[in-house]
């Protein structure tokens, strides 16, 4: 019955020792300290990782939402180009210049 009381009280006083901060005095704690700085090392890096992974991939959705938005660009002015530049509307613009449409056909050999 002793040993569970102090089983118990060992688990609770743990717990105490560590929110108080006497663990930090302890000669254990200089036995363990290289590995706690081993753990606070490694979870900044998995920190650090998480958050550049979570930047790129907001720049590839930034990126991708932007490569979308010129295509339809592209394809809006290739269309009006391609209005603009048939042969009707071109002789009709170059008429005021004094170009006249060629009557005569080439044939590729």
């Amino acid at each position: 019955m002793k040993r569970e009381r102090n089983e118990k009280k060992s688990k609770g006083g743990l717990f105490m020792n560590i929110l108080g901060g006497s663990f930090l005095t302890r000669e254990d704690f200089s036995k363990i300290f290289p590995f706690l700085v081993y753990v606070t090392v490694l979870l900044m890096l998995l920190i650090t990782n998480a958050y550049l992974a979570e930047s790129t991939s907001r720049a590839i959705k930034n990126n991708t939402n932007r490569l979308r938005d010129l295509r339809v660009e592209y394809t809006y002015a290739k269309s009006a180009f391609t209005k603009e530049s048939t042969q009707k509307i071109m002789i009709e613009k170059l008429k005021d210049q004094g170009l006249k449409e060629s009557l005569e056909t080439r044939t590729v050999k």
